[in-house]
């Protein structure tokens, strides 16, 4: 299930084969899922059902992992992620800020719907749920599986807040686009420690 989550939630790749393309070094990529996008509701549907898929893996994960306070910590992140990926898709930007001057005016101005500024929230929750989730995953793997998961919350962290400081400027896609790669690279390990796990019937 993590598996396939991480490819749906990677088709962002297909980006450099669209006639249309937004830039992927200043623009979001879930600015493609703006309303005055072409591609938006193919970039939608697939941010749905990529977050659908998150919830659907936390369920057997519940029952498999040891109790704890990763446990939890990990059984609060991958849903609030899958259900802020699914909000961030209901709830569209209303244009894409990095290539429209006047959107982005309106957008400081607070003029635009309310939809619009809960995109950003939901961005937000999302981070943080990639974020508690990867710190779950350090805590509950060991060895170089460790280290991978305590890479990854670092560079969550670092393109996080990259992608934040440089808003709608050189750099702010390119930090976004390393971080959703690292989010797809941490949702494949956690798929491959769970399989080994469960053929040699031992914990991860």
């Amino acid at each position: 299930m993590l598996v396939i989550a991480a490819v749906v939630y990677s088709v962002w790749l297909v980006e450099p084969f669209l006639p249309a393309r937004l830039s992927a070094l200043t623009s979001y990529v879930s600015e493609y899922g703006a309303r005055d996008q072409p591609y938006r509701w193919f970039f939608r549907s697939t941010d749905i059902a990529a977050g659908l898929l998150f919830l659907l893996a936390s369920i057997p994960l519940s029952r498999v992992l040891p109790p704890g306070w990763p446990w939890r910590a990990l059984m609060i992140g991958l849903p609030l992620y899958g259900l802020s990926t699914i909000a961030v898709a209901v709830f569209p930007m209303d244009c894409a800020t990095s290539v429209n001057a006047a959107c982005r005016s309106a957008e400081q101005a607070g003029e635009l719907s309310a939809a619009h500024y809960a995109h950003t929230v939901f961005s937000v929750s999302a981070f943080i749920g990639s974020a508690l989730a990867a710190l779950a995953a350090e805590r509950m793997t060991q060895g170089k599986a460790s280290l991978l998961f305590r890479i990854v919350l670092v560079l969550l962290i670092v393109t996080g807040v990259l992608s934040v400081l440089l808003y709608s400027q050189p750099g702010a896609g390119l930090a976004q686009r390393i971080q959703l790669l690292v989010v797809a690279v941490a949702l494949l390990t956690g798929a491959t420690l769970l399989l080994r796990a469960d053929r040699s019937g031992s914990s991860v």
